[in-house]
């Protein structure tokens, strides 16, 4: 998030909506967020999420095809956080910060559970992951937008990756043109592409009871449904930098045994696109090099963002693929 956008989070804004939305309390010191602000506030003793997006990040249409898709989900009994209108009975609320810019407010039901612990991917938690995760894809195929979100090529990160790189980092900008390249020549009918969350890792989602709750639906694109899987690998095996090539094949394959299995009791998907797996990989590693560039010298000097750029900057100028695909999927479906 960019500090113009943290400047402008004021107090009359925050206040503007706990008006909108007939919030009891607020704690104006608790924002959370990496590109919107996130608020935990109270109503009649109940806990809500109340999210802040500048217009410069997500314009109000896109807010609202969003939550419009949300709401769809929800309904058709997908696992999502449900939508609380505003008393005015809108789903969002544009707040105005001066004549070119503003924020949408939305306000969400509070996730129950906490965060997924690695004690609780158990083979039976992947299978149900697996279905959570194949019933989005399932609910997406029939989906018709009143308003319609964009196509992941057209976020801004790639429209302006450029602006966010120091020149050392220019070879990247190649590496996402080759990738982009190829990703778009696939097939995008609907069995294969179509409006997804496009990132889903354990900290979009809590666990309870058994039951996953998927929320922080900001990046929710049209995209093929074999990039929401990838993102699911790259967090799970992409991120313990301990562990070597081989390590994440083996780790895949046997997490790929169980969320199969669970997958397609809710979708149906051709083994064939497994074989692009390490390409939607690629690309999620030279996507969040660009985030952390673009968080700016603080951001990229911390420690978290050292180490990844330390793993993947050369895997990316050398096209190292993220794992040995043969071992990680032995023709699974």
């Amino acid at each position: 998030m960019e500090m113009y956008m943290r400047e402008a989070m004021t107090d009359s804004i925050i206040d503007k909506a706990v008006e909108l939305f007939k919030i009891d309390s607020i704690n104006k010191d608790s924002a959370k967020g990496f590109e919107n602000f996130i608020y935990t506030v109270k109503k009649t003793d109940i806990e809500y999420v109340l999210r802040f997006v500048h217009s410069d990040h997500r314009d109000f249409n896109q807010i609202l095809a969003e939550i419009e898709f949300i709401d769809y989900l929800h309904k058709n009994g997908a696992n999502v956080a449900q939508i609380i209108k505003s008393k005015r009975r809108k789903i969002s609320e544009k707040i105005t910060i001066d004549d070119n810019s503003y924020f949408t407010a939305t306000m969400f039901e509070m996730a129950p559970g906490t965060y997924v612990k690695r004690d609780d991917v158990t083979p039976h938690f992947q299978k149900m992951f697996g279905g959570v995760v194949g019933r989005l894809h399932r609910l997406t195929k029939n989906y018709k937008p009143k308003h319609k979100r964009p196509h992941w090529y057209e976020d801004s990160l790639f429209v302006k990756a450029k602006d966010y790189l120091k020149e050392e980092d220019y070879f990247v900008l190649d590496k996402l043109n080759e990738v982009v390249d190829t990703i778009k020549k696939l097939p995008n009918d609907k069995n294969s592409y179509g409006l997804i969350h496009t990132d889903l890792h354990f900290g979009n989602m809590y666990y309870h009871n058994g039951r996953l709750m998927i929320f922080d639906w900001d990046d929710s694109a049209y995209k093929h449904f074999m990039s929401d899987i990838a993102i699911i690998v790259f967090y799970m095996f992409g991120m313990n930098y301990d562990l070597d090539d081989n390590q994440k094949s083996e780790y895949t394959s046997d997490f790929f045994d169980n969320f199969c299995l669970g997958y397609l009791e809710e979708n149906s998907m051709k083994f064939s696109w497994f074989e692009h797996l390490n390409t939607f990989l690629k690309l999620r590693e030279i996507i969040l090099y660009m985030a952390i560039h673009l968080e700016g010298d603080e951001f990229i000097k911390n420690e978290w963002s050292q180490n990844y750029i330390k793993h993947y900057r050369d895997r990316i100028k050398n096209d190292i693929p993220f794992f040995d695909l043969n071992k990680a999927i032995h023709k699974k479906l």
